[in-house]
């Protein structure tokens, strides 16, 4: 996502959030299918092609829906609920006519999470797409075409993605090495350390920790 981008996950779809380098100005906003009654029937058997929206904040309307709900949710009055509801109704219409739909595919589903899980639970140590598939009885390259067609991210790219979160966190305490934390989050070497960390953040875990350990610095009077 860049700036100005939103995104949507329909009810029951698979998502989640990484943070990024840079501290960013958001609006994050959940909300009950019961609120939209009138879309039941699309969150039953649809879903967006793309659950990214580029260039939202170009369309008004989008832009003046959400700002109503959270207004309405800060200030709240006899009257908020009813707006909110009207405002959601507006924001949902405007991303149907926005965001291509497609059929929603289930039998998948109970997989995908199996898979999910199973990376959650084992990406600080070996895992590889044949040891999740030796796990969960299925094929490598069934493994493969989930990551790419139901989370649209490489297998790679997703393991990489939750070990430098990890590492992240682990270089602020500054409590291990910079070669600790490699190997403690799942690298087999350094150097693939530094170069899956510089993709995810930008910089390197070097320049990472320091800039970490300089906030921490108590500053004089």
């Amino acid at each position: 996502m860049g700036r100005g981008d939103l995104y949507i996950s329909f009810p029951n779809q698979i998502h989640y959030y990484l943070d990024v380098i840079r501290p960013v100005n958001h609006k994050i906003i959940i909300v009950s299918p019961g609120m939209c009654p009138e879309f039941s029937h699309i969150f039953k058997s649809l879903v967006p092609e793309s659950p990214v929206l580029k260039n939202a904040a170009s369309n008004e309307r989008i832009v003046s829906a959400i700002d109503s709900i959270i207004h309405c949710r800060q200030n709240k009055d006899e009257y908020a609920d009813a707006e909110v509801r009207g405002s959601m109704l507006i924001l949902m219409s405007e991303l149907c006519r926005s965001m291509p739909l497609v059929e929603k595919v289930h039998c998948d589903d109970d997989m995908v999470k199996a898979i999910i899980n199973y990376c959650y639970e084992n990406y600080t140590g070996e895992i590889s797409l044949q040891s999740i598939a030796d796990a969960l009885h299925i094929s490598r390259f069934y493994v493969s075409r989930l990551f790419g067609q139901r989370l649209h991210i490489s297998f790679n790219d997703y393991i990489n993605s939750m070990r430098v979160r990890l590492a992240a966190e682990m270089l602020k305490s500054g409590d291990k090495t910079i070669t600790e934390v490699a190997y403690a989050v799942g690298y087999n070497s350094v150097r693939t350390f530094d170069r899956c960390f510089l993709k995810e953040r930008g910089m390197t875990p070097k320049e990472y920790k320091s800039q970490a350990m300089a906030k921490k610095k108590p500053t004089n009077p």
